[in-house]
């Protein structure tokens, strides 16, 4: 399973022969963020997108990129802290 660090800073950029993309920059933001704003751009666009993390030696190709949006839309939101507090080991008492 691969872990993304989704609240870290990110950018986006494009191939550079990527003939609609204006310049190299798409957008910044989290990486969940940048996720999003590729997410919403045409097919074509998103085949040419690389997010780049800002803090890190980590990049997205645009394989990767179709990976991390697969991920994202196939995991939920996940559990809330009252949810997870609500776990019980079998003696009965809370895991968190």
């Amino acid at each position: 399973m691969t872990t993304y660090p989704l609240s870290e800073p990110a950018t986006v950029y494009f191939d550079e022969h990527d003939a609609e993309a204006s310049s190299g920059e798409g957008g910044r933001g989290t990486l969940e963020e940048c996720a999003d704003l590729v997410a919403a751009m045409t097919s074509g666009r998103q085949k040419s997108a690389w997010i780049r993390m800002d803090d890190m030696d980590l990049q997205f190709g645009p394989q990767e990129v179709a990976e991390l949006l697969r991920h994202l839309r196939d995991e939920g939101a996940g559990l809330s802290n009252v949810e997870i507090a609500e776990i019980k080991n079998p003696d009965g008492r809370p895991t968190a």
